[in-house]
């Protein structure tokens, strides 16, 4: 069973990957404007969620969460998403 901490950072990573989805949506149809908008929230809300739950392990939920997706069959990239 997984701590609250590490559920916490699963969540996390699923809202980021959903972010940089939207994110990725936004400029495949002429939005620049709004995708680099919401991509810059999204850098500021990884780096909350990170120093909440530590870089280690959000970076570690990431890989957990690029895992759980490409397990339906969807490549994932965390591209600009970096953690550390």
């Amino acid at each position: 069973m997984i701590g609250q901490e590490d559920n916490n950072a699963r969540m996390a990573a699923l809202w980021i990957m959903h972010g940089t989805a939207c994110v990725k949506l936004l400029k495949a149809h002429g939005r620049t404007a709004h995708a680099e908008n919401f991509e810059a929230a999204l850098r500021e809300f990884v780096d909350i969620i990170a120093d909440e739950v530590g870089r280690d392990n959000l970076s570690a939920a990431m890989d957990w969460a690029a895992i759980q997706v490409s397990v339906y069959g969807n490549d994932f990239e965390q591209g600009s998403q970096s953690i550390h």
